[in-house]
């Protein structure tokens, strides 16, 4: 079929209606509001007709609308975006997430590689601090890969520390056929920090990566604000592995407040300036402690779904592939996580996230030293 076909005309609409307004959420339902809805006022403008416009409007915002009401200029912007390997999702679509209509002020139109589902299984935000810490990034990997177990689908927004942790967490997970959706604060195509090339190409692979920003936008301060309403949006709760106060995190959880979200938080350690703002949502009660991934399902009904692992004697039996291949590694000898990386060509956010769920198992031992060897030896 061909990218043209794609699109029915309400999509086509709020394409064009994108193209001209950007981000001006706002202008852009105060103008189907006064027009009578999004294809009479498309209609109106194609024709040249009488589209009405509020007070204030500026003629260079009027000329975009008619200029991007082209049949070509639309064409044209299918057609860039399918040569990208890019779908572009609007209201319209059938596979507009569904929570993220709900919000105040849903974007009219994502940009997605890989397979955006409207209704995915218990979509859970894991989000937390850039620069956080060894403990931050085991557990976010560790709640990460246990939500995925259960069903859940991880949100993130796939920026270092945590959130990539989280994601890599939820990739480790075989059984779920939609683990993990990552939003960006960039354009589609600019993968941002560039180090988790290979991890984007794993999302879109078996989730989706999305974003509101079009082809070539550059990651700026200003737009991540944004990025964090969808990702809260597009989730029935945010749980917080670690956040500075007034950090990027503390937004996102701010925006799950508002929007009437479920707040979840890991307590942290007092003396850890990345754990203040974290620990501040628990004690003013904006979120919910959480201990075990237990908590958070049984919010919604959900019991555990599978046990976990259970404990590993030298045979090595019990663990998945990616596992099974460490603790071969380690019968020959005790070892880093960066040589295990370096042997086995993962990444270390990836291995990190095993390596703590077999030594919580038992299965492995951390000596003082830094590195692991086999439980029993």
């Amino acid at each position: 079929m061909s990218a043209l076909n794609e699109y029915e005309l309400s999509e086509r609409a709020w394409i064009w209606l994108s193209s001209a307004l950007g981000l001006n959420v706002r202008l852009a339902e105060e103008l189907i509001y006064i027009n009578d809805g999004l294809l009479p006022f498309f209609d109106s403008v194609k024709a040249k007709g009488t589209a009405r416009y509020p007070k204030g409007v500026r003629e260079q915002v009027t000329n975009a609308l008619r200029r991007c009401a082209d049949d070509g200029y639309i064409d044209k912007t299918i057609e860039t975006y399918s040569e990208n390997g890019v779908r572009m999702v609007t209201r319209a679509s059938n596979d507009y997430p569904a929570l993220l209509r709900e919000i105040p002020d849903p974007p009219f139109l994502l940009f997605v590689k890989g397979r955006l589902r409207a209704d995915p299984k218990l979509p859970i935000a894991v989000i937390g601090a850039r620069k956080c810490s060894d403990y931050g990034r085991d557990m976010a990997g560790l709640f990460g890969r246990r939500l995925a177990r259960n069903g859940a689908c991880v949100v993130s927004g796939m920026a270092a520390g945590c959130d990539s942790a989280a994601a890599w967490g939820a990739l480790g997970v075989t059984g779920n056929d939609y683990p993990t959706v990552a939003v960006l604060g960039s354009g589609i195509d600019v993968i941002y920090p560039r180090s988790n090339k290979k991890l984007y190409d794993e999302i879109a692979e078996r989730g989706a990566v999305v974003t509101e920003y079009g082809l070539g936008t550059i990651p700026k301060r200003e737009l991540f604000p944004r990025r964090n309403r969808i990702i809260s949006g597009m989730s029935k709760g945010v749980l917080v592995i670690e956040a500075a106060e007034r950090s990027g995190t503390s937004i996102t959880a701010d925006c799950a407040y508002e929007q009437g979200r479920d707040v979840f938080a890991v307590p942290g350690r007092l003396t850890d300036f990345c754990c203040r703002g974290s620990n501040a949502m628990i004690k003013n009660g904006t979120a919910k402690p959480v201990f075990d991934v237990d908590d958070i399902l049984s919010e919604y009904g959900w019991a555990l779904m599978r046990k976990e692992p259970p404990k590993s004697g030298n045979d090595g039996n019990a663990l998945s592939f990616e596992q099974k291949r460490i603790f071969d590694e380690l019968a020959l000898g005790e070892k880093t996580p960066d040589r295990l990386c370096e042997i086995l060509g993962m990444d270390v956010s990836e291995i990190n996230i095993y390596l703590t769920e077999m030594e919580l198992s038992g299965i492995i031992n951390k000596l003082s030293n830094g590195e692991y060897s086999l439980g029993n030896s």
